[in-house]
């Protein structure tokens, strides 16, 4: 059951090009209807995870929860904007690749800020990622690209950011962080742009694609509550390979050459290092080598 929800989750999320690529629309203007209408499922989800859970429904007011929470909240809106902004200035293939990196920015991340240890096997295969980073974004130099990639890894460290301080801040609740970032959003999109003045033929796909994103993160949520940690990560890889082939074949975009090499090497080392961790955990834990799964 984890295994086919993270499947699924990576093809929801990977659909995020071809529905950027199908809006007529400004960055803000997408990014703020996506996360307003992904909002009310989310908040559902929560609610229904928490009577699930037999835990109460409350948000923590004290300052430094607060405190905690907008800053959740402030780098998921920021994270709205970069992914469409991103997309829309480079192909969808070269901000997938470079979102595939995010592990190993999280990782260095982890190491900075939370003083955690990187084995070799991290250092070795962020280093290998970095060089497929590197060729993904040499591919843009004379194409025009450059500025899309450019955000494409502003977005990713923005996301690694999150994941680290989600671990940093144990208390708090990411999802409700997600779900206020969508409401938060849209009266700086006011300010800053029109979302009110957004075409109506363009609203159906608009919200299609907030409610696949919604359902997508509650697949991967519960994927991830299901599995390891290295399985997790290593099913997430599915959607850079969905992203890049659902834009091929919806909306004729054909990756880059030098961005399927760099692809191939991030995946690869994604890959590698994920079965690596696997085999880790069966070394270092051998009463849970036949579990497939964690209890919840």
């Amino acid at each position: 059951m984890g295994a086919t929800v993270m499947l699924a989750s990576g093809l929801g999320f990977g659909m995020s090009g071809v529905f950027t690529r199908s809006i007529e629309g400004g960055a803000w203007e997408i990014a703020s209807w996506r996360g307003l209408t992904a909002t009310p499922v989310i908040v559902a989800y929560v609610w229904w995870r928490r009577r699930r859970d037999a835990e109460h429904f409350r948000i923590r007011l004290d300052p430094a929860s607060a405190a905690k929470a907008l800053v959740l909240l402030a780098l998921n809106a920021a994270a709205m904007v970069l992914l469409v902004t991103s997309i829309q200035k480079t192909a969808v293939a070269n901000v997938s690749v470079i979102m595939a990196t995010i592990p190993f920015m999280a990782a260095g991340l982890g190491w900075l800020i939370l003083r955690e240890g990187l084995r070799r096997s991290t250092v070795i295969a962020a280093a290998v990622s970095f060089g497929g980073l590197v060729l993904t974004v040499a591919g843009s130099l004379g194409a025009g690209n450059l500025e899309g990639d450019l955000l494409a890894v502003a977005l990713s460290l923005t996301l690694a950011s999150l994941i680290v301080l989600i671990r940093r801040f144990p208390g708090t609740d990411a999802l409700l962080a997600q779900a206020g970032s969508g409401v938060a959003l849209f009266p700086v999109a006011l300010v800053v742009a029109d979302p009110l003045g957004m075409a109506a033929s363009e609203m159906p796909l608009t919200v299609a694609f907030g409610l696949v994103f919604a359902v997508s993160l509650i697949l991967w949520t519960e994927g991830v509550r299901r599995l390891r940690a290295a399985e997790a990560a290593l099913l997430a890889t599915t959607e850079t390979p969905c992203s890049i082939l659902a834009a091929w074949i919806v909306v004729s975009e054909a990756p880059p050459l030098l961005t399927v090499v760099g692809g191939l090497l991030i995946v690869g080392a994604v890959i590698t290092h994920a079965r690596a961790d696997l085999v880790h955990d069966r070394v270092s834990r051998p009463w849970q080598r036949h579990r497939t799964r964690p209890k919840i």
